[in-house]
């Protein structure tokens, strides 16, 4: 068995996806909110039995992007599975769980609420699935350093020799684990939306991102804007999708930051004034 783990990626699902309906198709229903329109004249229209073609709904689509129209995006629902992705770097995907509120009218706030993710994750657990053979994420800095990389792989095969021989004592898996490392492999599958999904795209494609993070997400926006170029039309890190960096003072660089625009703005104000 391979001990070092590689990064793999698939899609698992997108709406209409295996049936050959244009995917995009799917957002199309957005049109309810500007003609008045019936459920029959909407499926036939989504179905391409009726409508624009998918040149128009592709068109029709990138204008919601551009016009800022997000909301729309939220119908798209879409599954991914990763592997030889490491520990450490899976516990921040959990951050990305904005949530949906549900209230019944009347009810007062110190009621329970209902909500619903963004962002759903289901993931192979260490309690269950015994890691005897498990596999590591090796850092590519750690390949400049051929001593200290050999340490890290003999660390990884006395991590793996504690793992049998605890699980031969007796021990539980359970607590086996509390010897596994970091850079264990995990996997798991994330459910979202497209809207959620551009949002990730601009933290996680950012030059400050995590090497690991931003690996797995630019890899996944190269398969997003195959799969709907219009959904994902200037999809990216934020520099690339709003044309400056939110970073501050941590900027790489590439773009100016928000202050930077502003300042330039107010300039221009006070360069008019004096004319």
């Amino acid at each position: 068995m391979k001990e070092v783990a590689d990064l793999e990626v698939k899609v698992i699902h997108y709406p209409f996806m295996g049936t050959g309906i244009n995917t995009e198709r799917l957002l199309l229903m957005t049109r309810l909110c500007y003609a008045p329109l019936g459920s029959e004249d909407i499926m036939r229209m989504v179905h391409g039995k009726d409508g624009p073609s998918d040149k128009e709904a592709g068109k029709f689509v990138r204008g919601l992007v551009k016009s800022g129209h997000l909301g729309a995006l939220e119908h798209w629902v879409t599954s991914f599975a990763v592997e030889g992705y490491s520990r450490i770097s899976s516990q921040q995907n959990d951050r990305h769980r904005l949530m949906k509120m549900f209230k019944e009218p009347g009810v007062y706030m110190t009621e329970p609420e209902q909500s619903s993710p963004d962002v759903s994750q289901l993931q192979q657990s260490q309690r269950y699935v015994k890691e005897k053979e498990f596999r590591y994420v090796v850092p590519p800095s750690f390949r400049r350093h051929p001593e200290f990389l050999q340490r890290f792989h003999a660390l990884q095969a006395e991590i793996r020799k504690l793992q049998v021989e605890g699980l031969r004592e007796g021990i539980g898996a359970e607590d086996v684990r509390f010897a596994l490392s970091n850079a264990t492999e995990t996997r798991f599958i994330i459910t979202t939306n497209a809207r959620q999904l551009r949002h990730m795209f601009n933290l996680r494609c950012c030059t400050r991102s995590q090497w690991e993070i931003r690996a797995l997400f630019q890899r996944l926006l190269a398969i997003y804007r195959q799969i709907a170029p219009n959904i994902f039309f200037g999809a990216g890190a934020s520099c690339d999708e709003r044309g400056y960096c939110p970073e501050s003072q941590w900027s790489c660089g590439r773009a100016p930051t928000l202050k930077e625009l502003q300042s330039a703005y107010k300039q221009r104000g006070s360069d008019d004034e004096s004319i």
